[in-house]
């Protein structure tokens, strides 16, 4: 009888097509429960290292504490891995390893639109924050950047990857379809020890929502190394 009623009730739902009023409030709870999740999975995941919780002020710069944590922590600079930038922008980020980490087999591999973004992210539009790859003034044979969409990119990208090194897998893409596919076609090349950082981990819906839905789905064991800007940069290490 339980079934038949619920039956009943999401038959006239699309019938009568009720989703014009309900969707109303959908938007708002949808980010409350974003919120309350985040909040859950950050009192239950205290860091190994520098967490600088709860902190008033907004540095962008903090992102580079964490690169340097995880440099010194790992010793990067004296072995060969596989750095994966997702999301690259004016380079900063990039450039940063490349130029941290000198090992002559360490492989860079970034990807970006550089078309700004596919689609809208909260204030900001399609388009919005769209660089020039030929800007990027990263010269170092051991990087290769791919243009274009993840989505169409990625695949390919990763056929020659070497699969016997850690990975640094940089996702600064901003969006939940984005993070959500790269990291779903890394899954399979995923192994201990191997490091996940975010940029933008503290918007719920966004990043957070993919890392968490990726994790869950594929029984992902992590540990959080570190975090800054209220847990808006996160570095994570699979375990």
């Amino acid at each position: 009888m339980r079934l038949y009623l619920l039956q009943k009730m999401r038959d006239n739902f699309m019938r009568f097509k009720l989703h014009r009023i309900t969707g109303l409030s959908r938007n708002f709870f949808f980010k409350i429960n974003a919120l309350t999740s985040l909040s859950r999975w950050r009192a239950a995941n205290t860091c190994e290292g520098p967490d600088d919780f709860y902190s008033p002020v907004w540095d962008y710069n903090k992102r580079f504490s964490i690169y340097q944590y995880l440099l010194e922590k790992y010793q990067l600079q004296h072995s060969p891995f596989n750095y994966l930038e997702f999301g690259v922008a004016e380079g900063d980020s990039l450039k940063w390893w490349v130029e941290n980490c000198r090992h002559e087999e360490t492989v860079f591999m970034g990807f970006d639109t550089f078309e700004g973004l596919p689609e809208d992210w909260g204030t900001f539009k399609k388009g919005d924050m769209a660089y020039e790859m030929g800007a990027l003034d990263i010269a170092d044979t051991r990087l290769s950047v791919y243009k274009g969409l993840f989505q169409e990119t990625l695949i390919q990208a990763l056929e020659n990857l070497q699969t016997n090194r850690r990975h640094i897998i940089h996702l600064d893409a901003d969006l939940f379809t984005s993070t959500l596919f790269a990291l779903t076609q890394l899954f399979r090349f995923l192994k201990k020890d191997d490091i996940l950082i975010f940029d933008e981990f503290a918007t719920p819906t966004h990043e957070f929502s993919a890392f968490k839905i990726f994790t869950e789905s594929c029984y992902i064991n992590y540990e959080v190394l570190t975090a800054a800007c209220n847990y808006t940069f996160v570095a994570i290490r699979i375990i």
